[in-house]
């Protein structure tokens, strides 16, 4: 039998779902309230790592996700999407860094210390080298909205749909299980409702009656106009991120552990980007044009803990949760796995703690 699935959501995660789904037999009707890839996937930094784990499940999940990209890109053509470029990272610096280098070391992540030498091999447009900094060799980084548009392509190749300014306000429910959602355009029915909503997934959820608290992080990311190649993998400085992507342009933002706007309460947009033009300047001296393109201001969705949310909440069923943190690291993997237990009834062990049912 065939199941009949809706996705809600159609950002990265929401598009890696329904492609797995789709290519393994289900039938997919993929709804988004706006259109595909407008929230946090075409505003991220599109950082593809297992360096920022907090828990060693979580470093091996991310880690997982990674050679998930790999594999992925051997069977959908993603050369407008991903860059397997490594990552130069000093965001902390001292102990702090040599702290987390042994960290990595002990999971066996594939990364290491290098001195400003070999720094200024690797990146000779970069003034000022640090002293010492980790080589992310496996890293790489995605454009969310790019990834979407690629999965989704696919996705309706195997016949799925994709329903653009579809607004899901409810659930249609028979006693405890999930039968479909109520839209803007009326009833839609279903074997099986995916909520994969990114930032928006708390209030959706507490529809179904299901708890899954979010602390919800604004973010900014800048680019610039293109220019020449000049950098050769992801810049990770103490204030400062950035990348160069496909096209020439440099992708910037605040540093992860920043406040994003919040670093000056009365900041504007702008005024926050061309802080961020200044401080990249300052990295590249030599590059000349660098011109602030376009402001992307998004939130972030981030699970209370910080912790991915995915699986069918206890009580429930015909409704499967699948919220990131990270989503672009994570969303090809989780798109498997989701299509492993929804399709095959297979729990996929790499997932048990990470169940949505820690918040109930």
């Amino acid at each position: 039998m065939v199941e009949n699935i809706i996705v809600v959501g159609g950002g990265i995660v929401g598009a890696s779902i329904a492609y797995h789904l789709a290519s393994n037999g289900a039938k997919v009707t993929i709804l988004e309230k706006s259109i595909p890839a407008s929230g946090a996937s075409s505003k991220s930094f599109g950082w593809i790592n297992a360096n920022a784990a907090e828990t060693k499940s979580y470093y091996k999940l991310r880690r997982a996700a990674i050679f998930d990209y790999l594999d992925l890109c051997e069977r959908i053509k993603l050369e407008t999407a991903v860059k397997w470029d490594g990552s130069l990272w000093w965001e902390d610096q001292g102990q702090d860094l040599i702290d987390q280098a042994s960290v990595l070391a002990e999971y066996g992540y594939e990364a290491k210390i290098i001195d400003a030498a070999r720094f200024a091999a690797l990146e000779p447009n970069i003034a000022n080298p640090p002293e010492k900094c980790i080589f992310g060799q496996i890293e790489g980084s995605a454009d969310g909205a790019e990834m979407v548009r690629l999965l989704l392509a696919e996705a309706t190749k195997f016949d799925a749909h994709v329903v653009a300014g579809c607004h899901v306000s409810g659930f249609l429910r028979k006693g405890n299980r999930i039968e479909g959602v109520e839209t803007n355009f009326g009833k839609m029915r279903a074997d099986k409702v995916v909520v994969a909503t990114g930032a928006w997934s708390q209030k959706l959820l507490e529809c179904a009656g299901i708890n899954l608290p979010m602390d919800n992080k604004t973010g900014v990311i800048v680019h610039t106009l293109p220019v020449d190649p000049v950098i050769n993998h992801l810049i990770l400085s103490p204030d400062i991120h950035f990348r160069q992507d496909n096209s020439g342009r440099i992708i910037l933002g605040e540093i992860f552990s920043g406040e994003g706007l919040n670093e000056a309460k009365a900041e504007s947009p702008i005024d926050f980007a061309q802080k961020m033009l200044v401080r990249l300047k300052e990295r590249l001296p030599d590059v000349a044009d660098l011109t602030v393109d376009r402001i992307n201001v998004g939130m972030r969705p981030v699970p209370l803990d910080g912790l991915p949310a995915v699986g069918v909440p206890n009580g429930l069923s015909g409704i499967y949760v699948a919220v990131m943190h990270s989503g672009i690291t994570l969303a090809p993997l989780i798109g498997r796995l989701v299509a492993q237990e929804m399709l095959e009834g297979q729990d996929a062990g790499a997932l048990s703690d990470f169940r949505p049912d820690r918040f109930s």
